[in-house]
């Protein structure tokens, strides 16, 4: 089942709890807080982002929420958002969240203020981000009010840049179908020579890993066992979880493209059991009988070390400018940051007890539920813009209702201050 709120977050979530609603889990994509896209899309007279269709999807999140500018409203490193999350989950529970990078660390502080306890950061390694840098020998020769040569490389390549436009296959190709071809920059000036090779900016190394960091709200009982027994939640499911050929979950998970396999040495599983006799000159006798040494399940296989993590691999050719969903994720949405179906069943199984309720405080274009939908769990969506509101009900099916606030808060609410 899948329950749309439309609106502030921050309110939709005080009305949760003012109603005494809680839910067993979170997974959320919030915003990232990158100004460069603040930059582009959302300063003062910058022409709206175009979208695919036209339908002005882009150019809503171009003006950006509560007249705010896109993607840099802050409410991920506002402690007393993530007060509000804490409030409506249940003890015990659990929080997925994604982030940036390069801005997550405000995020995951925000998170701990607010009362979460930080588990290990998860980890999504992908290949299809690219750089975007300024080459330093061109940047010098620009300083010094000199103009370099460019060379064909005679390697065209095959990525977003302006007036490219994106083909069936996921590729972006310009004028007729010719490849763009970035060419060997030749520097002018002997100081330009110095730097030939180098560059610079914030996002010079290509990106391959994004953050999705895991909270949690602290039992309120005197163990876990007894908090699972009252809330019917705190424990995370391993044996849903586990990574094909039955071995433990871990904290990084790929998209099992090969480029990301070939960054992994070979190696050879474990082909025989622990007996508890090894010797272990750093961890002797800590573990009692063991001696150091902790029983497991042997494999006894070889191959890339990649086996050893969950892969979430694209149904389809990667969009570039959506460089980490496919064709059946996006669902036909012009949304600029869906994440791929089957990465969020993973996290919403990880951490939700069957017929228990995930919350996505960011919906967009609702891909939380449908994963929701296809783990068998409800879901609660909040989404502020209309027309994203507007898919999602349109996806599900749900009826057309905007939520008032009135008619659930009165004046006696504690959140009275947050609602203005």
């Amino acid at each position: 089942m899948i329950t749309l709120h439309e609106g502030d977050s921050r309110k939709i979530l005080c009305q949760m709890i003012d109603r005494g609603e809680r839910v067993h889990s979170v997974v959320c994509d919030p915003p990232y807080g990158l100004t460069s896209i603040e930059k582009r899309f959302g300063k003062d007279g910058a022409a709206p982002a175009r979208s695919e269709k036209n339908d002005g999807s882009f150019g809503r999140i171009s003006k950006g929420f509560l007249g705010m500018k896109w993607d840099g409203t802050g409410i991920e490193r506002d402690p007393e958002f993530w007060r509000l999350v804490f409030e409506v989950l249940l003890p015990g529970g659990y929080v997925f969240a994604f982030s940036g990078a390069r801005t997550g660390h405000w995020q995951a502080c925000a998170m701990e203020m607010a009362g979460f306890i930080m588990h290990p950061m998860h980890a999504w390694v992908y290949f299809q981000g690219f750089p975007k840098a300024h080459a330093a020998d061109k940047a010098i020769d620009k300083h010094l009010g000199k103009k370099g040569s460019v060379v064909p490389s005679g390697n065209p390549v095959k990525r977003m840049i302006p007036g490219a436009d994106q083909v069936a296959t996921g590729s972006w190709e310009k004028n007729n179908g010719r490849t763009y071809q970035p060419g060997i920059y030749e520097p002018a000036t002997d100081e330009a020579v110095e730097w030939s090779g180098y560059a610079y900016g914030t996002q010079a190394q290509k990106p391959a890993l994004e953050p999705i960091f895991l909270g949690q709200k602290p039992f309120d009982t005197k163990n876990g066992a007894a908090n699972l027994l009252r809330h019917g939640v705190g424990a995370v499911n391993i044996d849903g979880c586990r990574v094909p050929g039955g071995r433990y979950p871990s904290n990084l998970l790929l998209d099992g493209s090969p480029e990301v396999v070939a960054m992994f040495p070979r190696e050879a599983g474990a082909s025989a059991p622990v007996k508890g006799t090894e010797p272990s000159s750093v961890t002797k006798d800590i573990y009692g009988k063991f001696n150091g040494r902790v029983p497991g399940t042997f494999f006894n296989d070889s191959g890339s070390a990649a086996r050893f993590f969950h892969h979430f691999p694209l149904d389809t050719d990667p969009l570039i400018c959506n460089p980490k969903a496919g064709k059946k994720d996006r669902a036909g949405t012009d949304h600029p940051t869906v994440k791929p179906i089957k990465l969020l069943r993973y996290l919403i199984r990880h951490i939700t007890p069957p017929g228990g309720t995930v919350l996505d405080m960011f919906a967009g274009s609702g891909t939380t539920g449908q994963a929701a939908i296809e783990e068998g769990v409800r879901a609660v969506l909040i989404e502020m813009d209309p027309g994203y509101s507007a898919f999602i009900r349109r996806r599900f099916g749900l009826a057309s209702r905007r939520r008032d606030y009135s008619d659930v808060l009165g004046p006696a609410s504690r959140y009275a201050d947050v609602l203005g």
